[in-house]
């Protein structure tokens, strides 16, 4: 079993009180190093202690969040041995200066970098920084053919690509990354094209569910079927694929007093459009007492699921608890070396 947690920022957690003006003083000149870097090396640090072995950074271009790839070279630096996940959108970066940037943080971190290709579904952030695409098909298109020239320039000292989205004459990334043949991708996504470059391009699969954390029995049997469908495309290509998991953690002494506290969560989400990422998470259901959670865990275990994607609230504390309720009772975690 692996476990990952979500890099707090602005856009990924819930700020608690604490937090919350660490995370507003991104929009103010002054103040020296940025204390919401210093928090978020703080958490990392800890979850490392942990046993945790990778984070997603996520990017939000339209907001006051750092930028991810630029957050995890930082990070890269504050941490030993966990992986760092930097999300590339497709359409706002280019293919071309994504390779340089990856094999760069591959090597600053002596190989523990990841990319997550995230296809985009925000017009407007697309629209202002990058190029909207307004239909799944030709996004996904474009998305396969960001994957192929990044591995193309990270394989090959001289590579040519003509796309219908980008085009490559002789191009090369003298820099190599640690990781041979090139660092991992990482990707989700619910449609049947998204699904299909993830077959044959990616080595991780964030798996899809509603987002009820009440629909756990029914979300589960469509992790099972999507899953069965996943297993047979790459199947096909020769492949392997791994699965992950996105989830809010809420650990209480009942289930019902987690529910609660998961619904008051999901209600002040509701009422502020700024936050999204958490109403994914909440859909994973590990919501309930620390029993309840591990019982929830080892059932995705059982459908193939290896990596889970974690964030807490609050965020720090809600690490300390599932260290001292929750870990102790799971058992070896961390990847195979």
């Amino acid at each position: 079993m692996r476990l990952g947690i979500w890099t707090p920022a602005p856009q990924s957690i819930r700020p608690d009180p604490s937090v919350r003006p660490l995370f507003e003083s991104l929009t103010k000149h002054g103040g020296g190093v940025d204390q919401s870097y210093l928090y978020a090396a703080k958490v990392l640090q800890r979850a490392e202690q942990l046993g945790f072995d990778i984070t997603l950074i996520a990017q939000r271009w339209l907001g006051p969040d750092l930028d991810s790839w630029i957050f995890a070279t930082a990070l890269a630096t504050q941490t030993k041995t966990m992986e760092i996940m930097a999300a590339a959108h497709p359409g706002i970066i280019d293919p071309i200066t994504a390779a340089k940037f990856g094999a760069s943080i591959d090597r600053i971190s002596g190989g523990r970098f990841v990319i997550n290709v995230v296809n985009g579904r925000r017009q407007r952030e697309t629209e202002v920084f990058g190029h909207w695409i307004g239909h799944e098909g030709p996004r996904y298109r474009r998305m396969h053919e960001f994957v192929k020239v990044m591995k193309g320039l990270w394989t090959q000292d001289d590579f040519s690509f003509n796309g219908e989205y980008y085009k490559v004459d002789h191009g090369t990334v003298p820099t190599k990354s640690v990781r041979d043949p090139h660092p991992p991708f990482y990707a989700a996504s619910r449609f049947d094209d998204g699904m299909a470059v993830v077959s044959q391009e990616c080595d991780m699969w964030f798996v899809n569910y509603e987002a009820d954390f009440r629909k756990y029995e029914s979300n589960l049997k469509m992790i099972e079927s999507e899953r069965g469908l996943m297993d047979a495309r790459v199947r096909t290509l020769g492949r392997k694929m791994q699965y992950g998991v996105t989830s809010l953690v809420v650990i209480a002494d009942t289930d019902a007093e987690a529910e609660a506290k998961a619904d008051e969560y999901r209600n002040s989400i509701l009422a502020d459009p700024f936050y999204t990422v958490g109403m994914a998470g909440i859909g994973g259901a590990l919501i309930g007492t620390p029993k309840t959670i591990i019982e929830r865990m080892r059932r995705y275990q059982a459908l193939g699921i290896d990596l889970f994607m974690l964030h807490f609230d609050p965020m720090h504390e809600g690490l300390e608890v599932f260290a001292e309720r929750v870990l102790p009772e799971l058992g070896p975690v961390g990847r195979v070396h």
